[in-house]
């Protein structure tokens, strides 16, 4: 198991995904700076399966927002798959958030109105992928989920575990080298709680690189490495 935290000769190896290189994100709460995440190392490789826990305040969303690129390291820099993300001007941004990272959250942020299928073609229509390629890749996405027959279902007609799953698809009819989840089983029964996981892991076992937050030990287990956040800075949490 590789040392996370060490990036000393292989933030340019084949198998390095993403490099936290110093990074850290204060944020201008009127007079007071707030150091939400405090300057860093952390080297993500393809295929990592990594699981982020601590209590509430301690820096979690941001370290997801600054590694999916929702917002920028105002200390250090962050290496997309060789990239400077800090670098990129806005546009580029948005368009390594839509081609390479995945997005799951405890909300589902599904569009109530439109299909399941709909909701998944979403991240493709805005990449500019031809409709007949999208409706081909959100139906595989879909059936990948075990949502195929309920396609053509609106959200408030799908149960909250079934709502995940199309949110998944979402992310994941991308083909995103990188899938953020945060607290993905949180609003879920334990049966929907353990399929969620179940697909995120397959998806892992294909090549994706996952990093999960989660309040749940259970849940932290099934990762790979697992990693404690306390006052804006990450540790080992078997150390």
């Amino acid at each position: 198991m590789h040392d996370p935290f060490d990036i000393t000769g292989h933030a340019e190896a084949t198998d390095t995904l993403a490099v936290l290189d110093g990074a850290g994100r204060t944020y201008q709460a009127g007079s007071v700076a707030v150091e939400a995440l405090r300057p860093q190392d952390l080297i993500i490789r393809r295929g990592d399966y990594i699981a982020v826990m601590g209590p509430s305040g301690s820096g979690k969303s941001t370290l997801l927002h600054v590694l999916g690129c929702l917002d920028r390291p105002t200390a250090g820099r962050y290496l997309l798959e060789g990239r400077d993300i800090s670098r990129l001007a806005d546009r580029e941004l948005a368009a390594v958030r839509n081609l390479q990272i995945g997005f799951v959250f405890q909300r589902f942020h599904l569009l109530r109105d439109e299909s399941a299928l709909r909701n998944v073609e979403l991240p493709l229509l805005y990449a500019g992928i031809a409709r007949s390629e999208r409706r081909q890749r959100a139906a595989e996405a879909l059936e990948a989920v075990g949502l195929a027959p309920r396609a053509r279902h609106e959200p408030g007609r799908l149960s909250g575990g079934e709502q995940q799953r199309v949110a998944l698809a979402r992310a994941l009819v991308k083909r995103p080298r990188l899938l953020l989840a945060d607290e993905p089983t949180g609003n879920l029964d334990t049966v929907s709680g353990a399929r969620i996981l179940e697909l995120i892991e397959a998806q892992n076992g294909h090549g994706t690189a996952v990093v999960m937050i989660t309040h749940d030990p259970e849940v932290a287990a099934r990762a790979a490495t697992r990693l404690l956040m306390r006052d804006g800075r990450m540790s080992r949490a078997d150390a």
